[in-house]
């Protein structure tokens, strides 16, 4: 019954997705088949979009060729936003991901520290894609009335201090361990590492 602040570190990423493609203005959705059980491959399957948008209370093919949505997604922030709503309070959302309107295939797998193709991998490897945090938006719209404020990885730890709590903390220590901080640092903020490809989003009560 207080007022509520979830932290969402790398969580959505990590539920299923739905992708779907328009080919000649009809909808796809894409499957995995398996014609044996080492070889599976992708295959597409004709969609009613319309059917599908009534059910989830919004356009989400409007202007858009290809599409990755997760209903889980969509399940969690309609609790966490009831929540919010009912208790104050807001949620932080940490994850790799972009803010174009537009969406686009960002299934990736991930096997010993290196890319690798989703399929090949299959059952050995880490499968993820990244958040559209426009669409996270779009859908947050759908449950009340809320703010949100989004901004890159690196703006975000700035602000909130990150470099001068280095700078603390590496205060009497020795060198190796000043610059075991300094690369851990940089690897968070760097635009070319983490800084740009991560974002931070808080989602609130406009009245908050």
């Amino acid at each position: 019954d207080f007022p509520c602040i979830f932290v969402a570190n790398e969580f959505f990423d990590a539920l299923p997705i739905k992708q779907f493609i328009k080919i000649k203005n009809k909808w796809y959705e894409r499957h995995v088949r398996f014609k044996d059980k080492m070889k599976p491959e992708f295959l597409d399957i004709q969609f009613d979009m319309k059917k599908f948008e009534k059910e989830i209370k919004f356009r989400i093919s409007y202007k858009q060729k290809f599409i990755e949505y997760s209903p889980l997604v969509s399940e969690y922030i309609e609790n966490i936003t009831n929540k919010i709503s009912f208790n104050n309070g807001g949620i932080l959302i940490i994850d790799y991901g972009y803010v174009d309107r537009e969406m686009k295939n960002t299934l990736q797998a991930i096997s010993k520290h290196k890319y690798c193709n989703v399929l090949n991998e299959f059952g050995e490897s880490d499968i993820t894609y990244n958040l559209n945090f426009f669409l996270i938006n779009q859908i947050v719209k759908k449950f009340g009335s809320f703010s949100s404020l989004i901004t890159t990885q690196k703006s975000f730890l700035t602000k909130i201090g990150i470099l001068q709590r280095a700078e603390i903390i590496s205060k009497n220590i020795p060198f190796s361990k000043k610059a075991d901080i300094y690369f851990r640092v940089k690897r968070l903020i760097d635009e070319n590492q983490m800084g740009n490809l991560f974002k931070a989003m808080l989602i609130k009560n406009k009245k908050n």
